[in-house]
């Protein structure tokens, strides 16, 4: 029986915001007693740690990764993304990007085959900046990694986390569409196919864990995705809402600064990453590290979240989904 933890966060980045933060108070370590055998991330840039780097895409700035200095990682945010911090919660290491590994080594705790600058939408490929593998073809990797693994993993207690749609929906207007709720609906038949996909390679058997932002377009289509497989659970994560409460009550969560992001912009380029070395000093008070990545406080506040409140995670929250 196998639960997926489903994230497609179809966040807009036009969010080109910071949130300060208390370290103390949300870089608090996430622990359980509960433990899972297995983690396999799915996604973008927000959970890529260091898979574009063996791509071929050289790192845009030192500033990313500066509170996680290991050899073989990199990503979009200074520390942990969320992956990392689920991996944590249950007592395992962070996972280390899947292309990283020699081929004689086999996965021991899952892997990461996610990767920035791609989407669900194998189209997109041809507008985006970087080499990338799009969820297809993670999708591929997961199915050849598990089969040849020499670790046996109980898929029934393991996770799945995929983070992906936002790049598709950043690219919409290049493959002929606007942003509007459309959108949503146009991205919710391809989704559906990749998580039948994922179905039949076995990686579901039972409960689903998927959290998505909450419109009524993909609600829908989680809904009739149940009734045809009947045997999944579907768990929504509510991200408008996340950042919702923190731009509503900044204080309440120890923020300050709605308004600038925690490194230096790159203005030339077309994506609103960092240039150079150049951080904040208090980037434990910030949210977002460039203009579309949030830092390990924001990543550590959606997976607490995540974790305990059933009315962001929906209809239960992810701690209740391990213990199902």
């Amino acid at each position: 029986m196998m639960k997926l933890a489903y994230i497609s966060f179809l966040l807009c980045h036009f969010l080109l915001v910071n949130y300060s933060h208390v370290a103390s108070v949300r870089l608090r370590p996430l622990k359980s007693n509960i433990s899972i055998p297995a983690l396999f991330v799915f996604g973008d840039s927000w959970v890529d740690n260091g898979n574009g780097k063996y791509l071929g895409n050289p790192n845009p700035s030192s500033a990313y990764g500066v509170d996680f200095k290991v050899d073989n990682q990199s990503r979009a945010t200074n520390g942990k993304t969320m992956a990392d911090f689920i991996a944590r919660t249950f007592g395992m290491p962070c996972l280390p990007p899947f292309l990283s590994l020699k081929k004689s080594e086999s996965i021991q705790f899952g892997a990461n085959y996610a990767s920035a600058g791609c989407g669900i939408l194998p189209d997109i490929k041809q507008y985006t900046f970087v080499n990338c593998m799009d969820l297809d073809e993670q999708i591929m990797l997961f199915k050849s990694s598990v089969e040849n693994s020499r670790n046996s993993f109980d898929l029934s207690k393991s996770l799945i986390f995929i983070n992906m749609g936002q790049n598709d929906m950043d690219l919409n207007k290049k493959l002929g569409y606007d942003a509007s709720p459309n959108m949503g609906q146009y991205l919710a038949e391809p989704l559906s196919k990749r998580l039948q996909m994922l179905y039949d390679l076995g990686g579901i058997n039972d409960r689903t864990n998927r959290h998505l932002n909450s419109t009524a377009t993909f609600l829908g289509m989680l809904e009739d995705l149940q009734s045809t497989l009947r045997v999944l659970i579907f768990i929504l994560l509510d991200v408008y809402k996340v950042f919702e409460d923190v731009f509503s009550e900044p204080s309440s969560y120890g923020i300050s600064d709605i308004s600038h992001s925690c490194c230096a912009i790159d203005s030339v380029k077309q994506i609103p990453i960092c240039k150079n070395g150049e951080v904040c000093s208090n980037r434990n008070q910030y949210a977002f590290f460039d203009g579309i990545h949030p830092t390990e406080v924001m990543n550590s506040i959606m997976i607490s979240r995540c974790l305990k409140e059933s009315t962001i995670c929906k209809p239960m929250n992810l701690m209740k989904l391990v213990m199902a």
